[in-house]
């Protein structure tokens, strides 16, 4: 009986850490981004809940502006509404904006950019920003979209752009673990594309493992 019942808590201590991981934290845009309904009409809803009241139907293709992200739902804006749509339905515009300014400002709008896909899935071997990406092919896609060309694994985006020191780390460096590759984004946190379970997330603390490598890319 008392082997059945440390079964039964490791399996709950296991669910709950595996729930708990899921990526709530809400992700704002400053002004907003563009984006779009896409794989299936949806509802656009009062609040973040599928009982909440709908304010109208989206068709696919409608055009939306992108507010937020908070777990499974997106903040949106379309014909003058604003409410909360499944972000599964919601495509994030994956067209980047100019970089300019020095290289910290670069690698500010290259971390803010990358923001914008959280709560997207991880896909082992997947590129795409929107329906799945793994960590290395998410670091990819995102400095592909500012023009830049990075190896594909994330051993080799170890030798990427030039080494600089963690001290002297900057927004939009990437950070080389083993096995394992994340974008800065200040504050001692970092984006990446994690676990299938957690999709692409922020985490608080960049030192979570050793860090190997901190490469700059933006020039």
């Amino acid at each position: 009986m008392k082997k059945v019942v440390i079964i039964i808590l490791t399996f709950l201590l296991i669910f709950t850490a595996t729930v708990s991981t899921y990526p709530q934290q809400e992700v704002a845009a400053a002004s907003g981004y563009s984006g779009k309904i896409f794989r299936h009409w949806c509802k656009l809803r009062t609040k973040k809940s599928k009982s909440s009241k709908t304010i109208m139907k989206l068709k696919t293709g409608t055009k939306v502006t992108v507010l937020s992200t908070s777990g499974q739902w997106r903040k949106i804006k379309v014909k003058g509404k604003t409410g909360y749509a499944l972000k599964k339905y919601v495509y994030i515009n994956t067209n980047a904006p100019r970089l300019t300014g020095s290289t910290y400002n670069k690698g500010k709008t290259v971390a803010s950019f990358a923001k914008r896909f959280v709560g997207n899935p991880y896909r082992w071997g997947g590129t795409n920003l929107n329906t799945g990406a793994d960590c290395s092919g998410f670091v990819k896609s995102v400095y592909k979209a500012f023009g830049y060309s990075l190896p594909r694994t994330s051993s080799s985006q170890r030798k990427a752009g030039r080494k600089v020191s963690y001290k002297n780390i900057q927004p939009g460096d990437i950070i080389c673990y083993s096995g394992h590759v994340a974008i800065y984004i200040g504050g001692g946190k970092i984006v990446h594309a994690s676990t299938k379970s957690t999709g692409i997330k922020i985490s608080s603390n960049a030192k979570y493992r050793k860090i190997l490598s901190v490469r700059r890319i933006v020039k």
